[in-house]
Order: C-alpha cells, then structure tokens, then sequence
C-alpha cells in the first residue's frame, strides 16, 4: 500500500507549510529577516532578504528528494523495469534542484554586492561571480552536477549506472560547505569535514524517507521499509555526531550553546533530532512490525516524520544566516592549515589527533558491519576464525590512525610523514583488513553489497592487471600529475586521495592475496606476479621522490612553518618512510598468508576459478 494519489499533494503542502512557518520564525529570532536598513548603504531589497533562504530551503529540499529517489532505485528493490522507472522519477527533481542553484547563485550575488537582483546583474560582476569567487563556484557547481544528474536519470542505466548517479547526487550537496560558516571557523578543516557529513547524511535521510512514503508502487514496501531503516539510523548518528562537532567548533564552550541566539538556535536543531530519533524509535518498536498486515500507521507516522525534517531544513538555512558568535582566535593557530601545529617530534606522532568526522565513521561503520556479519554467520552455524576478526580490526585501527592521528596532524605539513601517512592508507591498513576475509561477513550484514560484488562489472575489475592498475595509478596522478600540491592545500581533495588510495589497495589485495572467493579467481603463480607489480609500483615511487622534483614546493614555502626540515632531506626520508615501509609491508603479509596456506595442507587448496561461486568461507588458509 502506498499514499493514494490524490493525498500526494497534501504530503507536500505539509511539507511546505511546516517548512515556511518554521524558516520565518528562525530568521526572525536570528536576526537573518527583516534586515535593518543602515542610512546611506546599499540593501539589497525584501527580494533577496527573504527569497534567498527560501529558496535555499527549496533547493535543499529538490536536492534531497533527488537523492532519495536515486537510492530508492538503486536500494529499495523491485523489478528492472519499476527500479528504470523509479530512476527516471529523479529527473524533475533534478531539474527544479539546478534552477533553484542558479537562483540561488544570482540572489548571493545580490546579497553580497548589497544590490537589488537587476542592479547586481547589470554591475557585470555575474561571470566573475560564478567563475572566481568561492560562493559562485559552489552553487555553479552544483548547478552544473544537478543537471548531468537530471539528463542521466532519463537514460537507460544499470544497477551500476545508478549507483554511480546516487553517488555524483550526493557529491553534488557538498559544495556549499565551504563558503559557509565552517569554511572561517577556528579549525575550518573539522568545521567543514563535519558539516559536508551532516549535509550527505541529512540528503539521504529525508530523501529517503520521501522517497519511500511518495513511491509509486512496485516492490515490497516492507522490504523497503526495513532496508532503509538500517540507513536511516547509521544516517541518525551521523546527523547528530557531525551536527554536534560542528557546533562545538563554532561555538567554542558550552555556555555559548544558551548565551547566543545561534546556540539558541542550534539547540532548537538538536531537539528537532531527538524529535526525529522518537519517530525511528517508534518505527522500529511499532510500525515496521506491523507493516505486513497494515502500511497505513507507517505511512501516517512518516508523514509526520516528512514534516519535521523539513522543519528541520528550513532551521538549518535559517542557522546559516544567523552570524554566529565571536570566539577568541586560538592562540597559534596557521592559517592555511586552520589548526595548531606545534613543532614535529616523534612522540607527538601519538600524541597530536585530527579527528575528522567523515573518516571515524566510515571506519567505524565498516567495523560495525564486519563485526554483525560474523554474529550473523555465527548464528546460522557457521564458525569464524578469531584471527580473522583481529587482522580485519587491526587493519581498521591502521586506516583509523592514518586518518586521523598525529599522521593527519602533520602529513600536510612534512612530506615524510605524508609518506608513512600514505603507506599506512595505502597499503598496510587495507593488507591487513583483507586478510580478515571481509567480504563474507560484509554479505552477511548488507546483501547489497554482496550483489554489487557478483556482477560482470566485479568480473572485470578482478582481472590480475586491472586490479594491479587500480593499485598503481592513483600514486601516478599523485606525484606526476600535481595533484600532490592540491591534495595538500584542499581538505576535498585531501580526503578524496586518501579515500582512494583505501579503496584502490583494498580491492588490490583482496584480488591478489586470495582470501576471499570472487567472480574472478586467480591462482597463486598469478597472484604472486601480481603483489610483485605492487612491490614495483613501491620501487617506481621511491625512485620518482628520490631523483625527480621536490614535491608540493608552493605549498611548503606558504606554509613557512620554522620547525620544518629541509624539504630536499625530508623527501628522502619519505622514501623509507613511505614506499620502503609499504613495500616491506606487502613482503610481510604475503609471506604470512603463504606460509599459513602451507601450513593447512592438502585441504585448503589454492582457489581455482571454476569455484568461484563457492562460499566465502572456503579459501581459509588466510589469517
């Protein structure tokens, strides 16, 4: 059972209504609307003062719906042609979230300039506007994804092809997280990490939930329901973890949280949670139990929930036009990296954190996940190797402190410790999760994942040379391409190397060490060919840092820190740090895994490709 259609319009003038009240109210009290008009200065007018944060309200909301329309198709199952159909449902909320981004770019040109919107685009400042400043870019950007997401939507996509528009969809929200409050806060590196995952985990969240309540028949609302149930609280958490953190670095105490209007208003965002958390909680306790007799109290409950989420959004714009309060500069602080850094000793390694928000939860999550698929696995009879268990945990922690521990403090910073940083990422943390054999408790908790992994396109991707070029080319493009100095100088880019250097080495080593069973199987001679490609991609890198340029040279000179070693040495260093560390690593590992192989006989053969559909559990010789 669904919403009828004549009773869809009422969910969205619910929406809407409660969304209006809300926005007016907290602009009101932060001070964001009605302006006070200063004699003598330009104002930009009622159009902009109030269209702007309704129009941000509207935007946010296309944005989420969009999004949650792509993970419908892509998660919430169904036949083929209902999930084609589902993705093609995406396009007009595609649509009206890129025009609402234009808008929104020409009334934060109007705001900015303190100009009416026709005075601010006769001023001929647009092109720099969108091309040049910060603000412009953001909403260009995302103006530009929206529509290659509306054009892609209507064309006739794969479950692969969708997961990749969901993922583009979401990328697409993360822009404007860095010409907001966060972008000049204290540590705007935390500020901004934290609030890029607040925006991605509130998209899916609210998008979801629309999506679920509007859809139009088609799969089992049931299956659907309790799918998105296990997002909706991993999203829950990180609303409310990267919300708090975000908090907590604009404000700076907890006194600010009920002396200032912005933590007044913060407060308000938190209750407005633990509003939503009651609804999850009934969800769960009431309503998905009862789901295969009667969708009516689920989908009158949701309803509710719809309404204050978009509660909810209109209290974050409004948040986002209230100025927060001034806090004292922090004694120190580098300004192009955004947080102390006193001078590099070995023990402060240990000692010094960067606790990124985004990477402690996906370690987390994918610890959480590997540890409920053993107990599943343990309860349908099926033993799991405590060394597993400790080598996929191990190789957690590993990513976890590279991530951010004191080699996330200072790998901005010395290029040597960006080295360990990298070998650690790049190579021992992966190793050693793999040898945990993840991919059969991961089935376990997420048989979605599961079936992205039984594909043509896994096929493909576990062919020995492409996975050892999965392996090699991101350090290519990172030390020969200069994208080095832009992963250093930008937090986006940062995060995306190191998310892909993980992923890459992951996917590397579970195709070369063997553990577990994929659609492509390779034998040992072929594996051991393999981790000898990545033993010569090591060498290719320390050569690069040894005889070619100084990397990041721009960067380094910016950032002037009087502590900072020679870069010639210090790129020398980094080559033992680094690729002699990774490479003795890879040596290590790969020797253990053979050598416990030997150890379990004749009765834990090496995999052959014929068995590629067996069990995950068989191939065991591994931790």
């Amino acid at each position: 059972m669904t919403i009828p259609p004549q009773r869809r319009p009422a969910v969205y003038a619910l929406m809407i209504a409660g969304a209006g009240l809300v926005l007016l109210l907290a602009l009101w009290f932060g001070g964001g609307w009605p302006g006070t008009e200063i004699p003598g200065l330009p104002t930009p007018g009622t159009l902009t003062t109030l269209g702007l944060p309704v129009l941000r309200v509207v935007h946010d909301i296309c944005a989420a719906v969009t999004i949650g329309v792509l993970l419908a198709a892509v998660a919430f199952g169904g036949e083929p042609g209902e999930r084609r159909r589902v993705t093609r449902a995406a396009a007009p909320w595609a649509l009206g979230w890129a025009a609402t981004a234009v808008l929104t770019l020409l009334l934060t040109l109007s705001d900015l300039l303190g100009l009416p919107v026709g005075e601010a685009l006769d001023s001929g400042f647009l092109p720099t506007f969108g091309l040049d400043v910060p603000q412009g870019q953001a909403f260009l950007i995302v103006a530009v994804a929206a529509l290659l997401v509306a054009g892609a939507s209507l064309l006739p996509v794969g479950q692969a092809g969708r997961a990749v528009l969901l993922v583009v969809a979401v990328l697409a929200v993360l822009p404007p997280a860095y010409v907001g409050h966060s972008a000049s806060a204290a540590d705007h590196n935390i500020a901004v990490s934290s609030l890029m995952l607040h925006i991605a985990a509130m998209a899916l969240w609210v998008g979801g939930l629309f999506a679920l309540v509007a859809r139009r028949g088609g799969g089992d609302l049931g299956t659907a329901a309790h799918r998105f149930s296990a997002l909706a609280l991993c999203c829950f958490v990180a609303v409310g973890f990267s919300g708090l953190l975000n908090a907590w670095v604009r404000l700076g105490s907890i006194s600010s949280f009920w002396d200032s209007r912005y933590g007044l208003l913060v407060l308000g965002k938190l209750a407005a949670l633990a509003v939503l958390g009651w609804f999850g909680y009934r969800h769960r306790t009431r309503t998905l139990a009862a789901l295969g007799t009667a969708a009516r109290p689920f989908l009158r409950l949701a309803t509710g929930e719809i309404a204050v989420m978009a509660g909810t959004l209109a209290l974050a714009v409004a948040l986002s036009r209230t100025p927060p309060p001034r806090t004292d500069e922090v004694h120190g602080q580098h300004e192009l990296l955004g947080y102390v850094l006193p001078p590099l000793a070995p023990g402060r390694l240990l000692a010094e954190v960067r606790p990124d928000p985004i990477a402690i939860l996906a370690v987390l999550g994918v610890a959480a996940a590997y540890l409920l698929g053993v107990r599943r696995l343990a309860r349908q009879g099926e033993a799991w190797p405590p060394a597993r268990t400790v080598a996929a945990l191990a190789g957690l922690l590993v990513v976890l402190y590279g991530a951010a521990g004191g080699l996330a403090a200072y790998g901005p910073a010395v290029f040597s410790v960006h080295a360990a940083q990298y070998a650690l990422l790049g190579t021992v943390g992966p190793a050693l999760f793999v040898l945990g054999a993840p991919l059969a408790p991961l089935r376990a908790a997420a048989p979605l994942f599961g079936r992205l992994l039984s594909g043509p396109g896994a096929a493909r991707a576990a062919h020995p040379l492409v996975a050892t070029a999965v392996y090699a080319v991101p350090y290519l493009v990172l030390y020969v391409t200069g994208v080095f100095e832009a992963a250093q100088s930008s937090l986006a880019v940062r995060l995306a190397a190191q998310l892909v250097v993980v992923l890459t080495a992951a996917w590397f080593f579970l195709v070369a060490f063997g553990v577990d069973p994929l659609p492509a199987r390779n034998g040992s001679e072929v594996r051991t060919l393999m981790v000898t490609g990545a033993l010569a991609t090591q060498a290719w890198v320390a050569l690069v840092l040894f005889t070619g340029p100084i990397q990041g040279q721009e960067w380094y000179a910016a950032l002037a820190l009087p502590w900072a070693p020679d870069r010639f040495a210090d790129q020398g260093t980094g080559v033992l740090t680094g690729p002699a560390l990774a490479a003795a690593a890879i040596l290590v590992l790969y020797g253990l895994l053979s050598l416990g192989r030997r150890r379990a006989g004749p009765g834990l053969p090496d995999p052959d490709p014929d068995t590629a559909a067996q069990p995950a559990t068989q191939d065991s010789g591994a931790a």
